[in-house]
Order: C-alpha cells, then structure tokens, then sequence
C-alpha cells in the first residue's frame, strides 16, 4: 500500500501496489506512474539528486 496526495484533489489517498503502472529510472530520478482512485495516472519522482536539484533551482529563482 502507498500513500500518495492526489495533484488534483489535494488528498491524501491510500493506494494499492498493484495501481503502479509504470517505475522509470532515470540518472537522477525514479518515476513512478500511480494511477488514483480520482481516475488520473500521476506521476511522483523519488530521489537525492532529484532533490538536491529542486533545491538548487529554488535558491537561483530566490536569489535572482
């Protein structure tokens, strides 16, 4: 089971593994396809360097 937030509801929804669709590994990034009990796939993107990369960009925009 997971526990994702729905984009669209802004819930806190409890899923089934069985609802992931698709797991991409990417070189700074997992994506995982979870379809929603609201009927849409959402996309969630796990990782540090995924992270460490947001943050970087959050720092340049406020800096900017």
């Amino acid at each position: 089971m997971l526990l994702i937030q729905c984009p669209v509801t802004r819930t806190d929804e409890l899923v089934a593994d069985r609802r992931i669709r698709s797991l991409v590994n990417h070189p700074t990034h997992i994506a995982m396809h979870v379809e929603c009990p609201c009927g849409a796939v959402h996309v969630y993107r796990t990782g540090r360097r995924w992270e460490a990369a947001r943050a970087r960009r959050a720092e340049e925009l406020v800096s900017a």
